[in-house]
């Protein structure tokens, strides 16, 4: 991802999310030194991104959205799949992330990658208040989907 993708990227983040990070942190997020952000494209069209953060050995995926035109088609699992390699690459052995105890497609594209729960924070998201699942995945012996 570079600065030219932010306006895709933003207008993506507000047709997909109830709770959309504004355009000031998804720029603040692109420009940190410790910052992997990637973007899906379909065609010449960007159609999902996905922000990494990364503090070896550990990493997190922060954040991953899919246009909801092109949802159910493996950019999630692409985007997913590049990063974590990508971080393996880095130095990274372990990745963590938060999920939406109620987001049942992320969920799912998760524990097929490899993740497994490690924990819940409760309360954790807003609009509406939900409890957030901790997942982790070492990415050092992946046994998730590699196709």
């Amino acid at each position: 991802m570079n600065r030219a993708d932010l306006p895709a990227v933003i207008h993506i983040e507000q047709q997909a999310i109830a709770s959309p990070w504004t355009p000031a942190q998804l720029q603040e997020e692109l420009d940190a030194p410790n910052s992997l952000a990637l973007v899906a494209m379909a065609g010449k069209q960007l159609c999902g991104y996905a922000f990494y953060r990364t503090c070896p050995p550990e990493s997190e995926l922060l954040h991953m959205v899919v246009d909801p035109q092109h949802q159910r088609q493996q950019i999630g699992t692409t985007l997913l799949r590049q990063g974590l390699d990508r971080l393996l690459s880095l130095g990274c052995t372990d990745c963590f992330l938060e999920v939406r105890s109620s987001n049942q497609g992320a969920r799912l594209l998760y524990t097929h990658a490899g993740f497994r729960q490690t924990g819940i924070r409760r309360q954790y998201y807003q609009q509406p208040d939900e409890d957030a699942l901790v997942l982790t995945m070492s990415l050092v012996n992946r046994s998730g989907d590699r196709q």
